[in-house]
Order: C-alpha cells, then sequence, then structure tokens
C-alpha cells in the first residue's frame, strides 16, 4: 500500500497558488519562471514531459497491473529539476491493486502547483496533496474485490453475533449491481446448518464512505435480528471494503458521490496523501 501511495502521488499530486485552492495549497517559494528560448527551440521541456510520462506509466502499470495513460504540465525544465510541477491527469480502463478494482478510472491534480522531494533515494511530501477521481465500480470488479486475498482473510475475520455469542461465520458473499439496486446473499455457516440470507440495497455516500441504504431483506430472512442485520450489512460488505484499503497513515479518501446506475456504481471523491516530510533536516 504504502509503495502505491508513492507512486500515485508522484503522479497525481499538484498544488495550487494559497489563495485560489481551498485545500489550502501552498504558494511557490519565488515567482515561475518561463521557459527558456533555448529550451523552446530545441524542444527540451517537451522531451522532459515524455520521458517523465513514460516513467510514471512503466511504474504504476506494473503495481497497478493496469494500463495507465499519464499527462503531465509542467513549469519548465529548471522547476522539474526541483521537483515542482503543474498538473497531472491519469486515465485508465481499469485499476487493478490488492483488493481494488476500479473501472474508467480518472484522476486529476486539484491545485496548480507541486513540490515533491526526493531525498536519500525516497520520495516526501511537504505538504497534504489532495486530487479528485472518479470511476465505476462494475460486476467484475465487486467480483474482483471478493475473489482477493485481502478481502478473504478479512472475511475469516469476521463472524456475526447473536447477543454476545458467536453464532455464524460468513462464506463468499453475492453481490450483484441490477435495476439500481445491488442484490446480497450471505452465506452463513453455523455448527449444524448453513443459511443464505438475501437483501437488497440502494448506495450512497455518507460521512466520506460507501454505504447502503434502502435495506430490504427477503420474506425467508426474518430470522435476524437488528444486530445481526448491522454486522451482515458492514463487515461483509465488499463493496465498502474496496475503499478501506486505501484509508491509512498514508492517505484519507473522501467519498463525495456513490449511486448506482443500473448495473454499475457511479463514485467520485477526494484522495489526500498525508504531509511525510517537514524540513530539510529531516
Amino acid at each position: 500500500m504504502k509503495k502505491f501511495i508513492i507512486i500515485l502521488l508522484l503522479l497525481i499530486s499538484t498544488r495550487a497558488f494559497a489563495n485560489e485552492c481551498e485545500y489550502n495549497c501552498p504558494a511557490p517559494d519565488d515567482n515561475i519562471e518561463n521557459e527558456t528560448i533555448i529550451n523552446k527551440v530545441t524542444g527540451v521541456n517537451f522531451l522532459t514531459k515524455k520521458i517523465i510520462e513514460s516513467l510514471i506509466e512503466k511504474e504504476l502499470n506494473s503495481e497497478l497491473n493496469s494500463d495507465v495513460k499519464a499527462q503531465l504540465t509542467l513549469f519548465n525544465v529548471k522547476r522539474t529539476k526541483q521537483g515542482e510541477f503543474k498538473a497531472l491527469k491519469l486515465t485508465s480502463k481499469k485499476i487493478l491493486y490488492r483488493a481494488l478494482s476500479l473501472t474508467d478510472f480518472e484522476a486529476q491534480s486539484i491545485c496548480e502547483y507541486n513540490k515533491v522531494i526526493y531525498k536519500d533515494k525516497k520520495l516526501y511530501y511537504p505538504y497534504d496533496l489532495p486530487f479528485k477521481f472518479s470511476g465505476k465500480i462494475t460486476n467484475e470488479d465487486i467480483q474482483n474485490t471478493i475473489n482477493s486475498a485481502e478481502f478473504q482473510k478479512e472475511l475469516q475475520r469476521n463472524y456475526v453475533k447473536v447477543n454476545g455469542i458467536k453464532m455464524f461465520e460468513a462464506l463468499n458473499p453475492q453481490v450483484v449491481l441490477k435495476d439500481n439496486r445491488a442484490y446480497f446473499t450471505i452465506h452463513l455457516k453455523t455448527l449444524f446448518a448453513r443459511i443464505n440470507i438475501s437483501f437488497s440495497a440502494q448506495i450512497e455516500a455518507e460521512n466520506n464512505k460507501i454505504v447502503l441504504k434502502d435495506i430490504t431483506f427477503n420474506s425467508k430472512s426474518n430470522i435476524i435480528n437488528e444486530s445481526m442485520s448491522d454486522s451482515l450489512t458492514k463487515d461483509f460488505n465488499p463493496i465498502s471494503y474496496q475503499t478501506k484499503i486505501l484509508e491509512d497513515k498514508h492517505g484519507k479518501i473522501d467519498i463525495k458521490s456513490a449511486k448506482i446506475s443500473g448495473d454499475e456504481i457511479l463514485i467520485n471523491g477526494i484522495y489526500t496523501i498525508k504531509q511525510n516530510y517537514g524540513g530539510v533536516n529531516e
């Protein structure tokens, strides 16, 4: 996860001038110089841009098992050597990283000035670095999450309690998006039998997360009580689990919008890479 965040940040982070950005973006150290005449004539800036974009794409595609395209906007060669650049946009038809699977992914830098620090063969970020993203979660994406080693491990750690007593353990859930709803089938294993519990729900964004709303259990599921309902809809939900893997000490994800459209979940939000560098003596 740490390597992914480092790579992603190198690509997507940009900072705007302080009085123009709601994300408390820093101002550049001084006025940005224009590109030199020599660099313009020889195309050095364009060549530098293409080399960096190629390196970004190579590193990301190796890490994400994806086909990511990078579009970088530079100030000039001098600023680039100092770790400063203006903007970066990433697009990919499919993102695959651990339990995260997204379709039609797009990430766009929010701010207009960015600086990263490369020191002792490590990349550092002197400010919080926010970027906006959008994408889709399809039925294939959900299945990719369910099949991932991370989700399988999480599934084994969870169980359903009734009045504080462990009663059930869950097997692989089934989730299907169709007709603007998500249809779940939770397979529960007990000491004596297996029980299938089915319900459907809407998808919304709430408190920066993807949550289930308007949950409707089918008529055969009346054996569950409220505490079991909470566990079933939270602990065994691969849709919400996809966003959990991006939450750690390195970054923070805010889901701004999530809704089911036909057989897809459309999401957009802000991902912020947290500051990890405070000064030249670190």
